[in-house]
């Protein structure tokens, strides 16, 4: 079982921005990204745009075209809460540009905790590859594209649910659902 918790989706307004530049363009959407309060050690940021659809057609158009003409969604940051298997990860780790780890949840503190030595590396060994470790993963919406069209119909019906939470992402039927133009 795989339980994902979407905790934060960065990056649109600096991909709007980037989007329209190789053509000496200015974005047509409009938006408002800024840091307006410093509270308790931590940025409070405000965002509100307004997506031209002519912005998102050329996203949709660009993606469509292949990871070499659809750069700017590299930008694009979804920061994800993940309950899943050891074994997940290790499947996971296939994709490793644009995917980072952030933190796990930490075998050495937890299940083995006070050991050392000997004791600590027997006990190591024998964590079973089904145990669930939470973890705190980011992708972009690129990678999470990569993931979805080569994992979608994969035999592990993890995968399924994975790409399920892909599926319901903001605007993954424009930017990450959509299929690549025949070459």
């Amino acid at each position: 079982m795989i339980k994902i918790n979407t905790i934060e989706i960065a990056g649109l307004g600096s991909v709007l921005k980037a989007l329209r530049l190789p053509f000496g363009k200015e974005c047509r959407s409009t938006g408002c990204f800024t840091v307006e309060t410093f509270e308790k050690d931590l940025f409070i940021t405000h965002a509100h745009a307004v997506i031209n659809e002519k912005d998102m057609h050329l996203l949709s158009t660009l993606v469509k075209r292949g990871d070499e003409h659809a750069k700017c969604i590299r930008g694009l940051i979804v920061y994800a809460e993940i309950e899943a298997p050891i074994w997940f990860y290790r499947e996971l780790e296939t994709y490793r540009a644009g995917r980072e780890r952030l933190s796990s949840e930490s075998t050495m503190h937890i299940d083995c905790k006070g050991l050392s030595g000997e004791e600590l590396e027997k006990t190591k060994d024998e964590i079973p590859s089904g145990k669930v470790q939470k973890t705190i993963d980011m992708y972009s919406y690129q990678t999470l594209r990569r993931i979805y069209f080569q994992r979608r119909n994969h035999r592990l019906p993890m995968w399924h649910d994975f790409c399920r939470w892909i599926e319901g992402l903001p605007y993954a039927k424009e930017l990450i659902l959509v299929e690549r133009e025949k070459q």
